[in-house]
């Protein structure tokens, strides 16, 4: 039997198919045949190298299985991110006392009867619904601004005394809607807010 029709068998040999008197047979030929014997060993070689990538492939599937790990932990971390970002929010605007802590603000409802005439001492109205006759800055997230409301329908002058009396900040002018910021004026000390307008009933904020 000659070389090629040898190693057409060689595929059926090693896995083990082959009829009695083939394996006879190419075993016969094969002891005397040096370029069929190695061809033989060379297949016979195959099944350990697909044990060694098969192994390979092992090795690689636990560091799958991190990767997969990581994955799902920056994706939580995301989403749990986002969440407390928009239940945040949601204090900051519904909760009252957190609201006014970081976006505090403090009106006064002024009501002018003799026009321009004299000044008039303003009366702040806190989150608590407690009267006082001064402002303090006593917190970082004042934006020191006097804000005439958009409701007012003129021009009010204001003007800021601090405790002995004296005018630190002399009359300026606010258009209804307008503001005006207040650099000066520094923190946890009291200042008095005075107002001149025409007569009427008027909506002073301090942010």
């Amino acid at each position: 039997m000659n070389c090629n029709i040898i190693k057409d068998l060689l595929p059926s040999y090693i896995d083990g198919i082959c009829s009695e008197e083939t394996v006879a047979t190419i075993e016969k030929h094969t002891e005397h045949c040096q370029g069929c014997k190695e061809t033989m060993q060379m297949m016979q070689q195959q099944p350990t190298v697909q044990l060694i990538e098969t192994n390979v492939e092992a090795v690689k599937e636990p560091f799958k299985r991190i990767n997969k790990k990581r994955r799902f932990q920056v994706i939580t971390a995301i989403l749990m991110t986002f969440m407390l970002t928009i239940i945040g929010y949601q204090v900051v605007q519904e909760v009252g006392v957190v609201h006014q802590y970081f976006f505090p603000k403090v009106i006064a409802i002024v009501e002018i009867e003799d026009g321009m005439e004299d000044w008039q001492s303003i009366s702040f109205t806190d989150f608590h619904f407690k009267d006082r006759d001064y402002l303090i800055y006593d917190r970082l997230f004042w934006k020191r601004e006097i804000v005439n409301d958009a409701n007012n329908e003129r021009d009010v002058l204001l003007r800021v005394k601090d405790e002995k009396g004296n005018v630190i900040i002399d009359d300026f002018q606010i258009s209804p809607g307008k503001s005006v910021k207040l650099d000066g004026l520094k923190r946890k000390e009291k200042y008095f807010f005075e107002i001149k307008a025409p007569q009427g009933r008027y909506s002073i904020n301090a942010v």
